[in-house]
């Protein structure tokens, strides 16, 4: 799986690559601007974004998580802006709130990878929140992303 991460703390940004990396999975970015985020997208095409809303003085999460949307990119905010990211959620399928264990977003990117696939983990790591419900055997799936991908 092909992730973009959209991060402008260095440190945070290179934890979630390593540990990413170390799981196996491909990193693209991190970027820590909108408009080089969505630059990669395009270039790349990428199955996830992680994408914080609060891009300090570089631009927008909600608008970049939308734009993604649009090239069929589905993304899950990582942030501390809790009530925004619910607010928001039909830009986003999901939240990892800040602050957060970095040693599970193997587990959250490998949850976003089954409910990408139209099922729903087993187990949610308890870091991810994911913005929809399940019923029986399925998942409801608001986010709905383009075919193809």
């Amino acid at each position: 799986m092909r992730v973009l991460v959209v991060e402008d703390e260095p440190l945070i940004a290179a934890s979630i690559e390593w540990e990413l990396r170390d799981a196996g999975y491909e990193v693209i970015g991190p970027a820590a601007e909108p408009i080089h985020a969505a630059a990669l997208a395009r270039a790349e095409r990428p199955d996830l974004a992680l994408v914080d809303i609060n891009l300090t003085g570089r631009g927008d999460g909600i608008a970049l998580a939308r734009a993604l949307r649009r090239l069929g990119v589905a993304s899950i905010f990582v942030s501390g802006q809790v009530l925004e990211a619910r607010e928001n959620r039909d830009a986003a399928f999901g939240l990892v709130a800040k602050p957060f264990p970095v040693e599970q977003m193997p587990a959250v990117v490998r949850a976003a990878a089954i409910v990408l696939a139209g099922g729903w983990p087993a187990a949610i790591p308890p870091s991810l929140e994911l913005f929809a419900r399940a019923s029986p055997g399925r998942a409801e799936r608001p986010w709905a992303y383009a075919a193809g991908r």
